[in-house]
């Protein structure tokens, strides 16, 4: 939560950077807040509902994971679509489902004989994204605090010829990683299988030593972008968007990477949420200060219309395309930051004992994969 807004406001519609992760809201009395993350779309292979409650401590915000929820998605007030629960307050769709464009959909869930039910929402046709560029910026490019070397990328595409449209755009980042494990003040073994863990020794944790181990296998690092970024087309209807600016990517290594822009058509109750959120942040100056009570998304109790629900039900068309960011090249007085916030590797020093350092795996999770990205270039 330390990044503050910018807004840009230029021909062809509205800029917006802020956090997107999910934010605490305070609303005086109510000890517990419902928080729901819900996009279904035309384009993602697995589709799935979050419902998770924002719990208050004395010093601090938990979420807790609700397991015992009834969850459907209601296509064209007819069709009732089952939810399933995995884990971590996730309901997965049917296998196989994407959204429709110009079908409705609606959320309902039940929560202890309690029913939640959402607008009923729709997504429009979107244009696909016709060119992805970038442009080195030295020391251009904030980030945790630094002014870094990097990239701004642009993409250009169409507006759709139907009025009102409204986007969002978001990425994820690919970097090569060579280290999968990091022990502060310790070593890595490789038992228990097949993770390993770290063990604390007392020399090296009195001395601050952090020792990295190389992966075992191939593996990707992946970033998501932690701003919103949307437009409506009240400025660009039907016509081109040029130039528009979708990421700020800091020169991590001198290896390229790779970034998929994913391009969505939402709907206007989804971008006056997030612009509402948006403003509120430009006021306060970050996501971390109180959000006023009027930010609710389009999700009700049926039961108590006055119970406060956090995050919102979208349905929306989705584009991606791929672009590799170069970074090997000319690049005069470039910095590399590296993938430990600044921090430069330090492997463990091989000694007479061969088996060390051992490689560690390269664990699947929502930032790290060993499965190579579709249009990756080493």
């Amino acid at each position: 939560m330390k990044h503050r807004i910018k807004l840009l406001l230029a021909a062809i519609g509205l800029v917006v950077f802020a956090c997107v992760e999910p934010y605490d809201l305070n609303f005086g009395s109510q000890k517990e807040i419902l928080f729901v993350e819900a996009d279904i779309n035309d384009y993602d292979s697995l589709q799935y509902v979050i419902l998770k409650k924002n719990i208050p401590e004395p010093n601090n915000i938990i979420y807790v994971d609700i397991d015992n929820a009834k969850v459907e998605i209601i296509e064209n007030g007819t069709v009732f679509l089952n939810c399933t629960y995995t884990s971590n307050g996730k309901y997965v769709l049917p296998q196989g489902f994407r959204a429709k464009v110009g079908v409705s959909y609606q959320l309902k869930f039940n929560i202890g004989g309690a029913t939640y039910l959402s607008s009923v929402e729709m997504a429009s046709k979107n244009e696909p994204i016709e060119t992805v560029y970038a442009t080195y910026k030295p020391k251009g490019i904030k980030y945790l605090s630094n002014e870094l070397d990097g990239h701004e990328v642009y993409i250009d595409t169409k507006d759709s010829e139907i009025k009102g449209q409204n986007y969002m755009w978001q990425w994820r980042l690919f970097e090569k990683q060579n280290y999968c494990a990091t022990c502060d003040g310790g070593r890595y073994f490789t038992t228990p299988a097949p993770l390993g863990r770290c063990v604390d020794d007392a020399n090296l944790k009195r001395r601050g030593v952090v020792y990295d181990y190389l992966c075992r296998s191939e593996c990707w690092e992946i970033f998501y972008n932690d701003e919103v970024n949307i437009m409506t087309d009240n400025y660009a209807n039907g016509q081109k968007i040029k130039g528009r600016l979708v990421a700020k990517i800091p020169f991590f290594q001198f290896k390229n990477a790779l970034i998929e822009i994913q391009q969505y058509s939402i709907s206007k109750s989804a971008f006056d949420y997030f612009n509402i959120m948006v403003n509120q942040t430009e006021r306060n100056g970050t996501l971390a200060d109180t959000p006023p009570a009027g930010l609710v998304g389009n999700i009700i109790n049926m039961s108590d219309k006055t119970e406060t629900i956090g995050g919102i039900f979208m349905v929306s068309s989705k584009t991606t395309k791929t672009f590799i960011i170069p970074r090997i090249g000319d690049f005069p007085g470039a910095a590399a930051y590296g993938l430990f916030k600044g921090r430069q590797a330090s492997p463990e020093p091989a000694g007479n004992d061969t088996s060390r350092p051992p490689f560690a795996p390269c664990v699947e999770d929502k930032t790290r994969t060993k499965i190579k990205p579709n249009g990756w270039i080493d």
